[in-house]
């Protein structure tokens, strides 16, 4: 029972910093109205979350043709912590997995 509480809280932190950081990169790159509040609460929240990544590999933001920018590190950002929630996520579920198996095998 705590152990899915713990999951359920994590995953539903571990989506937050996605959106957050997914919305960031999307915002840029579509160049959203930085003027509108809604994206500067994004920008602004997304920051902690995406400075750890940048300058990494020397890559800068690059224009794209749509008048937006395209910013590497919010792209690395959101694979690295896509990928360790994943990792952490199925860490904390692995015990119900191997629980449910014992007790098939013990009722079988």
């Amino acid at each position: 029972m705590l152990r899915g509480l713990i999951s359920t809280i994590f995953a539903l932190a571990w989506a937050a910093v996605l959106v957050l950081v997914g919305g960031r990169f999307l915002a840029l790159l579509v160049d959203a109205n930085r003027e509108s509040e809604i994206v500067q609460r994004l920008l602004r929240h997304s920051d902690f979350w995406v400075k750890p990544f940048f300058g990494m590999f020397n890559l800068a933001n690059k224009g794209v043709d749509t008048g937006g920018v395209f910013e590497p590190a919010s792209l690395i950002a959101f694979i690295v912590y896509f990928v360790v929630g994943a990792i952490i996520l199925s860490l904390i579920s692995m015990p119900f997995t191997m629980i449910s198996h014992r007790r098939r095998t013990y009722e079988a």
